[in-house]
This record gives C-alpha cells, sequence and structure tokens, in this order.
C-alpha cells in the first residue's frame, strides 16, 4: 500500500525535512509527500518543486479525498487544532508538530476527537526521541527503580519573542524532553523569567528537576542526579529521522507508540510555567487532563 501524505504548514525547516526523507532518501517506498499548503506561498512553492509534490493547496480542504494521513507542521501551536481537526475527525492519522496545541482544553479536544474517531496520533517535540534522550530516561529509570533518583536538570534553547507563540514556540523540546526523562507526572511548577530566557522546576514529591531555558545558547543536554551522576549534551541531529521512523510505524500499524496523553501532559507543563513565571514564580498546580 502506498500512503499518500499532506503537509499543512511550510513555513519552517520540518516541513522540508519530511517531505525530503519521505520522497527523496529511497528509505520508505511505501510512503510520499504529495500535497502541501501553508500561509507562506512562497516557502509551499518552493517544497511542491523541489521535492515533486502532485499539488500545490490554496486552502488545506483540498487535500480531502486524496491524502491517506496529515502532518501538520505549522510554526505556531495555536493554529494546529484549526488545521489538524477536520482530518482527525474523518479518521485519518495525524502527525501534529510542537507543541501540539497552545492550550490545556485544544490538546485534550485533539485527542478526545482522536478517539472517537479511531484516528491515531503522533506528534510533539522530536527531541524526545533521540538516543541522548532515552539513554538518560534508561539512567533515571534505573535509579528511580532502585529509589535512588535525587533530581535532575535539563537545560535547551527558548525564543521568548517570535510572531509563533513567544515562549511557546519552542518551550516544547525542553519540556518533552524533561518528562521523557523524568517522567510524566510532576504535579507542580515553579517559574521566573530571567535577562536570559526562563527558570523552571517541577516538582515530582520525591525529587525536583531544573529547567533552563536559554536564549541565544543552543545547546541541548541533561543531568540525572542519582548515586551515579550522568550529565552531558544531547545531539538532536537525526531528530528528524526518528520522526519519520515513528510516523512510518505508526501508519504501517495503525498503533500508537506513545499514549497521545502525554502530548496534553507535555501542553499543560508548559501552561503551569507559563501562568508561573507570569505570577513572578508562586507554584501552579499542573493540571493533568487525563
Amino acid at each position: 500500500m502506498m500512503y499518500r501524505i499532506g503537509i499543512i504548514g511550510s513555513e519552517n525547516s520540518h516541513a522540508d525535512a519530511f517531505s525530503r526523507i519521505f520522497n527523496t532518501s529511497g528509505e520508505y517506498p511505501d510512503i510520499r509527500v504529495v500535497a502541501i499548503y501553508g500561509e507562506d506561498r512562497a516557502a509551499s512553492e518552493k517544497i511542491y518543486e523541489k521535492y515533486g509534490l502532485e499539488k500545490l493547496c490554496n486552502h488545506p480542504s483540498e487535500m480531502d479525498g486524496m491524502v491517506d494521513a496529515i502532518m501538520v507542521t505549522s510554526r505556531h501551536g495555536g493554529l494546529h487544532m484549526k488545521y489538524a481537526l477536520p482530518f482527525i475527525k474523518k479518521g485519518l492519522p495525524a502527525f501534529i508538530d510542537k507543541p501540539i496545541a497552545c492550550c490545556p482544553e485544544e490538546a485534550k479536544e485533539l485527542v478526545r476527537e482522536a478517539k472517537a474517531s479511531g484516528s491515531v496520533l503522533i506528534g510533539g517535540s522530536s527531541t524526545r526521541l533521540v538516543k541522548d534522550t532515552l539513554s538518560f530516561k534508561e539512567k533515571a529509570d534505573a535509579a528511580k527503580a532502585k529509589d535512588e533518583l535525587w533530581g535532575g536538570h535539563v537545560w535547551a534553547p527558548v525564543s521568548m519573542l517570535n510572531p509563533y507563540g513567544d515562549f511557546w514556540f519552542y518551550a516544547s523540546h525542553l519540556v518533552e524532553i524533561a518528562l521523557t526523562i523524568f517522567g510524566y507526572e510532576p504535579f507542580e511548577a515553579r517559574a521566573y523569567k530571567t535577562d536570559s530566557g526562563v527558570a523552571a522546576s517541577l516538582n515530582y514529591g520525591k525529587y525536583a528537576v531544573q529547567l533552563s531555558f536559554t536564549e541565544g545558547n543552543y545547546a541541548y543536554g541533561a543531568t540525572v542526579l542519582a548515586k551515579e551522576i550522568a550529565t552531558g549534551n544531547i545531539d538532536i541531529s537525526d531528530c528528524y529521522q526518528a520522526e519519520c521512523d515513528h510516523f512510518a510505524d505508526m501508519l504501517r500499524n495503525k498503533t500508537e507508540y506513545q499514549n497521545a496523553h502525554d502530548f496534553v501532559e507535555a501542553v499543560c507543563v508548559m501552561d503551569a510555567i507559563v501562568k508561573s513565571y507570569q505570577a513572578d514564580g508562586m507554584p501552579v498546580k499542573i493540571v493533568n487532563l487525563r
């Protein structure tokens, strides 16, 4: 079976990378990007011509009937529900880029509608899929099993002022790395704005994880505080390939490799961090909408 993909949102490196990998790498002979729509028409035209797509759409609805799945890669997470929901309601498999939404209620609605229609979901930040992140997760899991996990630290870039949701635009990378390594059950966040970004902490009860969202520093990294301390940078250079591998697996097997509510949890954590730094560091409960 050939899986025909429609991409919505062309104003970023993600749409270009996915089109290149699926259409030219030769690694996925049963998957092809065939249609694209983006609010940046010039960017859409470039991808359309560069990778031999079949249709340059004036509206996402033009993909109806010609695609088997969609990838929503718009930079602004506030657009994701608007673009993804019509296809999810029809039961199409969907990839939704980071952040899947910019408020917990929209993230929850996407998951609820997917469950109702039978659509399978994948998405969020690719950084949680790379080898270094998963290696840190293994070390944290081993320490937790021995009741020897005492805390941690994750750092990653942020952009506080941009046309794509400000803090929300890049924060998902760090948050999803932290949740992957240390677990999806923090119950409280505390955060402060600094001259270099945002300093935050997630309270897990038995331990806390410090988060450094930094502008001007494009390094990713983590520390696992345990009996044996692990620390170092996180290489994200293979992140697009990892996303394509997971997306292909989801299409072929029609199964989600991760609970879709994990994506909701990431949005809840970001929402709590924003509310905390807006309140000058007051602790904010993380509302779990599962």
